[in-house]
């Protein structure tokens, strides 16, 4: 499964699969508030996400993913899980800043990228120390400039 999607219909699928999970439906007025659009714009994303089958609309409007949309949704929540907790985690970024820049990173990360990211965050949480004494010193040296 491999479907092209803006970084916007990314951000469209992420916030639907949010609501749906807190509200178990999605509605136009409470994508447009998550994601400061218009209705309008809301309105013709859908459209476009309907066309490529990740929506479905019911009547009244409200709004699920179907299970492709579904799937990409997961996806990018994946990442930006992934790409959050290693800015806060191994970057000691705060949360706000961690996660602002997740969502911006999250749409232009390779899967081996990610995978990377993955696979050091593990290995740093594995040690038998906890964090390492490299990104200790890491720290320190960033703390000092």
């Amino acid at each position: 499964m491999h479907e092209t999607l803006s970084s916007q219909m990314e951000d469209y699928l992420e916030i639907i699969y949010q609501l749906c999970q807190e509200n178990g439906l999605a509605r136009v007025k409470d994508i447009a508030a998550r994601l400061a659009v218009s209705n309008p714009s809301v309105v013709s994303a859908i459209k476009n996400l309907k066309t490529r089958k990740l929506v479905v609309q019911e009547p009244y409007g409200y709004i699920r993913l179907t299970a492709r949309g579904n799937r990409l949704a997961a996806a990018v929540i994946q990442k930006h899980e992934v790409l959050r907790s290693f800015l806060e985690k191994i970057l000691a970024l705060d949360p706000e800043t961690a996660a602002r820049d997740a969502c911006k990173m999250e749409h232009a990360i390779s899967a081996k990228t990610l995978e990377r990211f993955t696979d050091l965050m593990d290995f740093v949480e594995e040690s038998p120390k906890g964090v390492s004494m490299w990104l200790d010193h890491f720290y320190q040296t960033r703390d000092e400039a």
